[in-house]
């Protein structure tokens, strides 16, 4: 996780925003920074699991042999802010009881921190935190002569009970005598030098890290990432946040905020994205760790639990069952031609085990259908075996083994490489996953003393999560229901055009396109004003970028244009057969978009 950092050196003094959906690991992150997490790390520094972890936090400079260097002052948002937009106040009232109520928790949290990161008590040991003459003049004027962390805690407890009970009162009074503040000077009491513990500056690095800021109100979100980003006090601020706090224009530029008051924002997914190798090798580790913790069987490999190939003995009746079959179709689709019979008879020489010869069949039977379409009746010289090596490429066996899984029923969706590409970028679905085959390991650990999980099993439990994922989709986006209904209209389609009999997409279709022009029509105020029912379709298009269904990839030029490319969640592919490699897409005009997402997609007739 440590990777989305990066190696910028003002991590500890500029703001920063992390932004996901939910699930890809924003709260781990940020309480990695926290005195509990830092506390525990330092004592448990010679742990085999825990050693490269500290060496890369000691690079950060957030700890060292001596102990934790960075106070990181966790807070959540998601407590009880939004309840003030509801009150009959104007917003300048507004505004300054949500300041208050931000202060006194920051300044709690940050006395709290404070203690933690030395190993003592809260509240008991508040007297050993010296305020300095330069806290912020706010808090000093607030509480005169306060010296101490006793007579600050005094001051923050208040300050909430105050503004809370302002809130209860449903009276704003006058704005002069509101209790509350008129911006976060609480972050200034985070400053170098301000806050000691036993004489001694409680950290090198400060860092107070805003979790669920997405809870706030648009207007309270808003009026806070400015105050933040205005604000110089050299204390380092993130920010972390699902993407449905942003608009449909901000989810439909992928996640990105136009402006200049961040220099950077760390997107967690198109990070994984752009890292895949790093991304594998963070859910290697997770799931290995999680199974080497087992205490009821002995494993410290998920991956070694898994079968992940088709090769072995109890699979070569299913595939030999294909042979004949698909022997079949090729040479009545051959019979009223001489084009294809120096292929099948090289196809008859093949050499190989059985799966690879009933893939070899498989893919000579898309081949003689792509020929069919392509072959001018007036010519018909028989294609050499040199032109079915040549045509015989890995995506079009990729696509000859999906259809052979699809229509003989065999394992598809089994192996770690299937299992991460399964995660779609997100730690919490390949945690989901991994704990349904780990459970399923352990089961068959018990019964059968061998913790080993066939590929068909995996195949079935990977299916039964590809159920549940869509069930979840009408209560968990934003416009759940109209999401589900083209999402499900992306899987149809899909579904149809990967299995064409000649395979065209091979290995297959997992997403569509618009092009950027259009998508920036979705973007236009004078589009939208005439064509008001695309209005709609935005907002579900940005629901699902922003839960992750669907991942956009911007620029994408094909055909002499540029695209908007839209791939299904790997997880959503699996209930309808298709394969998990990225690349396969077709080009939709809004129109059709529009139809899927109110009436449905109707597949159409084959076209062979």
């Amino acid at each position: 996780m440590l990777d989305l950092l990066g190696d910028d050196p003002h991590l500890w003094d500029k703001p920063q925003l992390i932004r996901s959906a939910p699930g890809a690991g924003k709260t781990t992150l940020l309480r990695l920074f926290t005195p509990a997490a830092l506390v525990n790390l330092h004592a448990f520094r010679d742990n085999a699991d825990l050693k490269e972890l500290y060496q890369r936090m000691a690079t950060l400079g957030v700890i060292n042999e001596g102990g934790p260097q960075l106070l990181g002052v966790f807070l959540s948002c998601a407590r009880n802010y939004r309840i003030l937009d509801d009150l009959d106040f104007e917003p300048a009232r507004k505004q300054r009881l949500l300041f208050g109520l931000l202060n006194a928790r920051i300044v709690l949290a940050t006395l709290r921190a404070s203690l933690q990161l030395r190993g003592l008590r809260y509240p008991e040991d508040l007297s050993r935190i010296k305020v300095s003459a330069d806290a912020p003049t706010e808090i000093r004027a607030g509480e005169p002569g306060a010296t101490s962390g006793v007579e600050l805690h005094r001051w923050a407890t208040a300050l909430e009970e105050n503004v809370c009970d302002a809130i209860d009162s449903f009276d704003g009074g006058e704005l002069a005598s509101l209790p509350g503040s008129d911006t976060l000077h609480s972050i200034g009491l985070m400053r170098p030098g301000v806050l000691t513990v036993d004489g001694r500056p409680v950290a090198s690095h400060r860092l107070l890290l805003l979790d669920d800021v997405h809870h706030l109100t648009h207007g309270q979100r808003s009026l806070l990432l400015k105050t933040v980003a205005d604000m110089r006090t050299g204390v380092g601020v993130w920010l972390a946040e699902r993407f449905e706090a942003l608009s449909t224009d901000e989810m439909l530029e992928t996640g990105v905020t136009e402006g200049r008051d961040y220099d950077g924002e760390i997107l967690i997914e198109r990070f994984w994205r752009e890292s895949a190798n790093k991304f594998t090798n963070l859910l290697n580790s997770v799931a290995d760790r999680r199974a080497s913790a087992a205490l009821t069987v002995e494993v410290t490999s998920l991956d070694s639990c898994l079968q992940a190939s088709l090769d072995g003995t109890e699979w070569q009746g299913k595939y030999e069952a294909t042979i004949p079959v698909i022997r079949d179709r090729v040479t009545k689709l051959s019979r009223e031609s001489t084009l294809f019979h120096d292929w099948i008879e090289a196809q008859e020489r093949q050499p190989g085990g059985i799966r690879d010869r009933a893939i070899g069949w498989r893919v000579l039977e898309i081949l003689i259908y792509r020929e069919l379409r392509n072959q001018q009746a007036s010519f018909d010289f028989p294609l050499s075996p040199a032109d079915l090596k040549e045509k015989t490429d890995s995506s079009i066996r990729a696509a000859a083994e999906l259809f052979l899984a699809q229509e003989f029923r065999l394992p598809y969706y089994f192996g770690p490489k299937k299992l991460a590409n399964l995660a779609s970028w997100n730690i919490e679905q390949f945690m989901r996953l991994a704990g349904d085959e780990f459970e399923e390991v352990v089961a068959s650990s018990l019964i059968s003393k061998t913790p080993t999980l066939n590929a068909g099993r995996q195949d079935a439990l990977l299916r039964e999560a590809s159920e549940s994922f869509w069930t979840e989709i009408p209560r968990r986006a934003r416009y759940g229901e109209r999401v589900y209904q083209l999402l499900t209209s992306i899987g149809r389609f899909c579904r149809q055009r990967t299995y064409e009999e000649n395979a065209p997409y091979d290995p297959g279709v997992t997403g569509i396109a618009i092009s950027m022009k259009e998508r920036e029509q979705l973007q236009s105020k004078e589009f939208l004003k005439k064509n008001p029912e695309y209005g709609l379709l935005a907002d579900v298009l940005a629901a699902a970028i922003a839960n992750n269904l669907l991942e956009a990839q911007l620029d994408r030029r094909v055909k002499g244009n540029t695209w908007m490319v839209l791939n299904l969640n790997r997880l959503l592919c699996v209930s309808y057969d298709l394969p998990l490699q990225y690349g396969g897409f077709k080009e939709r005009p809004l129109r059709d978009l529009y139809v899927w997402m109110t009436a449905g997609y109707e597949p159409k007739k084959s076209l062979l």
